[in-house]
């Protein structure tokens, strides 16, 4: 749960950065504190299996033990959910996003010179590795 909460916040610091420079960066105290909020979420959130597990006198094995299964399947679909698809999601829209400021929008006239070109090709390569390399997790 810490990676992909990571990998969200990550992601979003990079849209900020690369589609809205202009605006105010982060202080030291809002770092901290959506820090401190990607680990509540991710210690808060599995916390139900924690509760309705026991361990099995008879087999020694760690077994859930939910109230009606109604409440497993509601627990696994949002657990899957802020897993997986929403960060999906969020990943999706802000490397779109930074991939058509780079790439395709239309930037101010000036000379590049090939550094420049350097930079923006690795930055484009990193990009496309981070966005594949959550996908494929």
């Amino acid at each position: 749960m810490v990676l992909s909460v990571t990998l969200v916040g990550l992601s979003v610091d990079r849209f900020r950065a690369v589609v809205l420079p202009l605006r105010p960066q982060v202080t030291t105290r809002q770092a901290v504190t959506m820090i401190a909020v990607m680990w509540l979420l991710s210690l808060l959130i599995p916390l139900p299996v924690a509760i309705y597990s026991r361990v099995d006198s008879v087999s020694g094995l760690c077994i859930e033990t939910w109230p009606d299964d109604v409440w497993h399947l509601a627990y696994t679909a949002s657990l899957m959910a802020l897993q997986y698809f929403i960060p999906l999601v969020i990943l999706t829209i802000c490397y779109s996003t930074i991939c058509y400021v780079i790439w395709i929008k239309k930037t101010t006239p000036g000379d590049n010179d090939n550094a420049t070109d350097r930079r923006m090709a690795l930055s484009k390569r990193k990009v496309i590795i981070l966005f594949s390399y959550f996908l494929i997790i």
